[in-house]
């Protein structure tokens, strides 16, 4: 059985990939229905002014959604400063028709789509996979959110295809060079900076504490006085480091 979806001769405001994504996201429903989050919701995920027992038309859900698409396509465009492509325009709206457009304007995805950053963006359309549970409160991830997210970062990157593919592709870099491990130094560094300028700050409330932990350190450890301060930012360092080995194996760079 084919499968339905909005009327292609519609003046779409994005490209249909996008539209494609909505709709088959959404899917087409005629009668008004409460979705996993408990919003009531008609047509094509239509759900302003939306009550028990109404019902619509095909034709009617399309127009709704052609309109709502046109709508949120200009909000988005309002919203970056960095001229979104067409395949970017198109994977920001599914996401804003999804989360709204309140709630797009605070988020990560749109931050680093302004400031360029294309691949950060991409990720960052997987944070919005979580719904509260209507009857418990209870936040949590949903596989329909999640896929759809990873869609909508992969559309909203399509747009780079277009660029001739490279047919020298460099390995992986090891991580004692990448930006993980590098990233790892920065910050113990910065911690370093952080312990020297706040030390005079607010000190006689931690004084007991500092005291004792050195105590532990130099009497039951025996490490030296000179060294408490380098084995801190050690540590900190270390455990940064695993955190970033981490990020390193869920794939990030």
């Amino acid at each position: 059985m084919a499968a339905v979806l909005p009327d292609t001769s519609l003046p779409w405001a994005i490209e249909m990939e996008g539209v494609y994504e909505i709709a088959t996201s959404e899917s087409l429903r005629l009668a008004a229905y409460r979705c996993p989050a408990g919003v009531w919701t008609i047509g094509w995920g239509e759900t302003s002014n939306v009550k028990p027992g109404d019902t619509c038309t095909k034709e009617e859900a399309d127009r709704w959604l052609c309109e709502d698409i046109a709508e949120r396509a200009d909000a988005v465009k309002a919203m970056c400063t960095n001229p979104p492509g067409g395949y970017e325009l198109a994977a920001l709206v599914s996401l804003a028709y999804n989360i709204g457009l309140e709630r797009l304007k605070t988020s990560t995805v749109l931050r680093q789509h302004n400031a360029g950053n294309h691949a950060a963006a991409s990720r960052a359309f997987g944070l919005w996979n979580k719904a509260k549970n209507p009857q418990t409160g209870e936040l949590r991830e949903l596989g329909g959110l999640t896929a759809r997210r990873h869609r909508e970062g992969a559309l909203y990157l399509k747009a780079d295809q277009n660029e001739p593919m490279p047919q020298a592709v460099e390995a992986e870099s090891s991580l004692a060079r990448s930006p993980i491990a590098t990233s790892a130094t920065v910050a113990a560094g910065a911690g370093v900076v952080e312990v020297i300028s706040s030390a005079g700050q607010d000190i006689g409330a931690v004084k007991p504490a500092l005291e004792m932990a050195r105590d532990v350190l130099v009497n039951v450890l025996g490490v030296p006085t000179q060294w408490i301060l380098p084995a801190i930012v050690i540590g900190a360092g270390l455990v940064i480091l695993q955190w970033r080995v981490k990020q390193r194996r869920d794939g990030r760079a």
